[in-house]
C-alpha cells in the first residue's frame, strides 16, 4: 500500500481527513510528527545516519517527539532505542528509513497495513516526500482564506494568552497563500496524479462523494464507517449543536465573523491564488466589496512585528532556516522560482 500524507495549512480541514482515514481499517496516520521541521531540518546537527551516534541521537529525537506530542505515544515504548538501530542497521541508515519505520509501526501497532502522516506544513516538503517515496498519495487540503483567518481568529481566541498573541490576520493570510502555492505548484507538477486537492467547503457539503473520493485517491475500499468521525470539524463547539461528525456549520462563519477590514486583508494578500482555486471576493450586505478601516488596519500593522516573532519563536517547533526559505519562497509571486524550490 503506498504512504498517505495529509498537508494543507492548520484550520483547513487536515485533522478531520485524518480522523476520516483513520476510521478505515486499514489505515493510520500519525497525527503531526512534523518530521520535517523537527528532524531533517536539523541533520546538520544530527549527523549522518551512519553514525552510531548520530543514530542514537536522530532515534532520540523521534522518540522524544512521539512521547511528547504524538498521537502515539506508546510508540516510543515500541520502538526501544535498541530496536529502532536494529532496524534502521537492516533497512538502511537514511533518514527516509528513520520516519518510515516509525510511520510503519503504528499502523501495524493498530493494524493496518497503510501507514503515514497528517502534519499540515510538511505542505512545504512535498518535494522531499516524493523523493523518499514516489508511491506516495498525498491529500492537500484547501480552504476558503477568509474561512480559514475565521477558524484561526476563534482557535487563538479560545487558546491560552501565548496562542492568543501569535494570531493576526495578516501573518495568517501571508501563511495561507504560502501554504496553498505550496500544494497548487505539487498538484501541477511531475507527481500531479498521486496529489487530491480537497476543498474543505466540498468535503462538509457533501461528505459522502467526497470521502469516496478520497478512499479511491489512497487506494482503499469505501468504508460507511469514514463517515462516523468522532470529532466535531469546527472550532466553534460552543455555537453548533453537533458534538460529532462532519457537518457545514463553519463554512461560511467568516460572513459573520471576521470585520470588513480582515475580510479585505484575505483578499488583497490571497486574491490573485484564491481566485485560481475558485474562491471569489466577497460582496458584503451593502453590495459593495470589503474596504479597510483605517484604525484597525493601523492597529493590526501595529501588532504584527510582536505577534510575528511569539509565531515563530513561542512554538513547540524549532526555528530552522530551512523552513523560512521555503516559505519566503513560496511568498514570490506566482512561478518566480518553481525550481529554487526543489534544490532546498
Amino acid at each position: 500500500m503506498p504512504p498517505i500524507f495529509v498537508v494543507g495549512a492548520p484550520r483547513t480541514g487536515t485533522t478531520l481527513v485524518k480522523e476520516i482515514l483513520n476510521r478505515h481499517p486499514r489505515v493510520h496516520l500519525f497525527d503531526e510528527v512534523h518530521f520535517f521541521e523537527r528532524v531533517w531540518d536539523d541533520r546538520a546537527a544530527i549527523g549522518d545516519l551512519a553514525s552510531p551516534m548520530s543514530q542514537s541521537t536522530a532515534i532520540q529525537r523521534v522518540r522524544d517527539i512521539v512521547s511528547r506530542y504524538g498521537s502515539d505515544a506508546e510508540i516510543a515504548e515500541i520502538l526501544t532505542v535498541e530496536e529502532y538501530r536494529r532496524r534502521l542497521m537492516s533497512e538502511g541508515r537514511q533518514y527516509r528509513n528513520l520516519f518510515r519505520i516509525l510511520l510503519e509501526t503504528g499502523a501495524q501497532r493498530h493494524g493496518a497495513d497503510c501507514w503515514g502522516d497528517s502534519s499540515p506544513q510538511d505542505v512545504l516538503y512535498l518535494d522531499r516526500i516524493f523523493e523518499w517515496y514516489p508511491e506516495a498519495r498525498i491529500v492537500a487540503l484547501i480552504r476558503d482564506p477568509r474561512g480559514y483567518l475565521s477558524s484561526c481568529k476563534n482557535y487563538f481566541r479560545r487558546q491560552v494568552a501565548t496562542y492568543r498573541e501569535r494570531s493576526n490576520p495578516l501573518t495568517q493570510a501571508m501563511l495561507w497563500r504560502t501554504y496553498m502555492s505550496a500544494a497548487t505548484e505539487a498538484a501541477a507538477g511531475p507527481h500531479a496524479s498521486s496529489v487530491l486537492m480537497l476543498r474543505y467547503e466540498d468535503l462538509v457539503s457533501d461528505p459522502e462523494t467526497w470521502v469516496r473520493r478520497l478512499a479511491e485517491h489512497v487506494r482503499v475500499e469505501f468504508d460507511p464507517g469514514m463517515l462516523a468521525v468522532d470529532r466535531a470539524n469546527t472550532s466553534f463547539p460552543e455555537a453548533d449543536a453537533p458534538v460529532r461528525g462532519i457537518f457545514d456549520a463553519s463554512k461560511d462563519r467568516w460572513r459573520t465573523e471576521l470585520t470588513p477590514t480582515e475580510i479585505w486583508i484575505a483578499e488583497r494578500i490571497c486574491g490573485e491564488l484564491m481566485r485560481k482555486l475558485a474562491y471569489e471576493p466577497a460582496l458584503l450586505s451593502s453590495g459593495q466589496r470589503a474596504k479597510p478601516a483605517v484604525s484597525e488596519l493601523l492597529k493590526i500593522a501595529a501588532l504584527l512585528p510582536s505577534r510575528a516573532y511569539r509565531h515563530v519563536f513561542h512554538s513547540h517547533k524549532p526555528l530552522r532556516m530551512g523552513k523560512v526559505k521555503r516559505v519566503l519562497d513560496h511568498l514570490r509571486p506566482s512561478g518566480a522560482s518553481g525550481a529554487a524550490r526543489r534544490t532546498k
